[in-house]
């Protein structure tokens, strides 16, 4: 399948997606330069792709919304999860129904899903979202404290995540 790729602009930088009509595959956190966003999208070894400017035009206003510090509850996107191993889906599944502004531990997101000893199962399962934000691995976090965050930047992004939500209107 040709997949389609969109770079923008955000208050917090550049961001990169992946996708085809509604659906988004990838998405890569804000950086500081497009060239950066264009690098990291080569990396997601998708297929060929393509660009398009106005891939999806709702996804884009309210990611440039939530990163201006608006709050967001409902993504205009379907998540394509398909290629994705059952249980990192299901965690991923999971992950995404955590409301903006909360939180919820790694132990309990496993208990949700059937798995309750599978605190860090879940973690790393987490680390393989292709989809931050959209599918919030930032609000899952250690029963003592923040836990990890494999994205760019690690903790302190994760952390200004949280912060954003919780200064959110």
């Amino acid at each position: 399948m040709m997949l389609e790729y969109r770079v923008f602009s955000t208050h917090w930088g550049f961001i990169g997606l992946i996708g085809k009509d509604r659906k988004v595959r990838s998405l890569t956190l804000p950086l500081p330069a497009p060239e950066l966003v264009h690098q990291a999208l080569r990396c997601t070894g998708s297929e060929k792709l393509i660009e398009n400017p106005i891939l999806l035009p709702g996804l884009t206003e309210q990611l440039t919304a939530y990163f201006a510090g608006q709050r967001v509850d409902r993504w205009d996107c379907e998540p394509e999860l398909t290629s994705i191993p059952d249980f990192t889906r299901r965690v991923l599944q999971a992950a995404a129904q955590i409301p903006y502004g909360t939180v919820q531990t790694y132990g309990s997101l496993a208990r949700e899903i059937g798995c309750s000893r599978g605190a860090r199962a879940v973690g790393q399962a987490l680390k393989r979202n292709p989809l931050p934000v959209i599918i919030p691995c930032h609000r899952v976090v250690a029963a003592g404290g923040l836990g990890g965050f494999s994205a760019d930047g690690g903790l302190e992004t994760k952390k200004a995540l949280l912060e954003l939500e919780a200064k959110a209107d």
